[in-house]
Formats: C-alpha cells, sequence, structure tokens
C-alpha cells in the first residue's frame, strides 16, 4: 500500500508512528511523509530547529519519500485548510492509508492538519482508509481521553523507537514529561496492557476499511 503519514511538526512522525513505520517497512509498504511544519519553533524564547532531528530519523527509518508544506510552526492558524489541504494534495502520493493527528489534540496545529488529511483522504476515486495517532498526553492536556481504537505491537520495535527520538536533542525532557525516553516507553507499556502486548502503539480509527486493516 501506499501509506501517507501526514504530520504537523518534526518529531510527531516518531512520537506517534515511530513504533509501527519498521513493521510497515518490513511489509514492503510505500511510506511518504509530509511534513506540514518548516521545522522552526519560533514561539519558544530560545527558537529551535528541529529538521536536522526529522532528516537523521527519516534516514533511520529508511524513508526518503518526504515533502514539506513549509508553513510556519504553531502559527498553522495563519492559513486556511484550503491552502493546506490543496498544497497536500498536490503533494501525495495516492495514498491507500493516511495516518495522521486527531482532533482531540489541544495543539492547534495538530487539529488543523487533522482536518486537512480528512479532506484530502476524501474516498471520491478509491477507498482510503485513516488513523489518528497518538501524541503523549495532548489530548490528555487537552481535557480530552485519546479514543484508543486500534492497536499495534510495537514489542519488537519499541527500541527503534527510542533511538529516532534520540535525534531530537531539543525535544528531549526528564520523566516524568510525556517527551522523555521513559514517558514514552512508559505510554507504549500501557498501551501495551490494555491490548496484551508488552508494548503497544494506539490509534484513533477515522476511517478503516476491512481489507486494510490486516495490512498494517
Amino acid at each position: 500500500m501506499n501509506i501517507l503519514l501526514f504530520i504537523a511538526h518534526a518529531d510527531d512522525e516518531t512520537l506517534g508512528v515511530g513504533g509501527l513505520i519498521p513493521l510497515l517497512k518490513q511489509k514492503g509498504h510505500h511510506i511518504q511523509i509530509i511534513l506540514a511544519s518548516d521545522g522552526h519553533i519560533k514561539a519558544r524564547k530560545e527558537g529551535i530547529n528541529n529538521l536536522n532531528g526529522f532528516e537523521k530519523a527519516c534516514k533511520y527509518y529508511h524513508i526518503d519519500d518526504i515533502q514539506y508544506l513549509h508553513l510556519e510552526d504553531q502559527y498553522f492558524d495563519k492559513y486556511t485548510i484550503a491552502e493546506i489541504s490543496n498544497k497536500a494534495f498536490s503533494l501525495a502520493k495516492n495514498p491507500d492509508f493516511i495516518i495522521t493527528h486527531t482532533d482531540s489534540d489541544l495543539n492547534r496545529d495538530h487539529r488543523i492538519i487533522n482536518e486537512a488529511a480528512k479532506i484530502i483522504g476524501r474516498p471520491k476515486s478509491k477507498p482510503i482508509s485513516i488513523l489518528g495517532m497518538e501524541i503523549a498526553n495532548t489530548s490528555s492536556w487537552n481535557g480530552n481521553s485519546f479514543k484508543a481504537q486500534y492497536y499495534v505491537d510495537i514489542t519488537e520495535t519499541i527500541s527503534k523507537k527510542l533511538e529516532a527520538f534520540s535525534f531530537y536533542v531539543n525535544e528531549i525532557r526528564e520523566f516524568p514529561y510525556p517527551y522523555s525516553f521513559k514517558g514514552i516507553e512508559t505510554l507504549a507499556q500501557y498501551r501495551g496492557m490494555e491490548a496484551g502486548f508488552n508494548y503497544a502503539e494506539a490509534y484513533q480509527i477515522i476511517r478503516l476499511y476491512h481489507n486494510h486493516s490486516g495490512s498494517l
């Protein structure tokens, strides 16, 4: 399948899908990433550039089909949904499956990309499944619970997820912050406990077709 990871920020691919990506590669699926942000976080006082970490992570995952929307990080509301979705649609390579953000996230950039993903994923000419990924705590910090409806066993790949996150030197925090190595592992253990695995990633079903579900 052609699988599109439509993400808001550099690091979202690892936080949300870092355990699933190696499994998708093992099965021979084509993975394309569309990164909406320009990677420069000006909203923080010191200013941060996460593109270097993103490029290292993509290389580690062996993903070379990467496209950029170059939107200003944390300021996606400056653009219309039509602008974002049209540009992303022009870059997307006929996806069968889209993995993106959820509309329950506190981060507004995430919610905007969720809306744009649902627009470009409309099944006009063929079925397109869409899953919403879990970015640690962004739903709970919004007063919502993440709707875990689809689980992926990442017991074999949790170490790869943690290794990929190590490239994001600007984002690593100390536990109990969720963007810490222990925080990432703890969430994966919790989702695994829910699903009967040692480690798992959870996803929200936006649209899922029977013939797609077994392919992941």
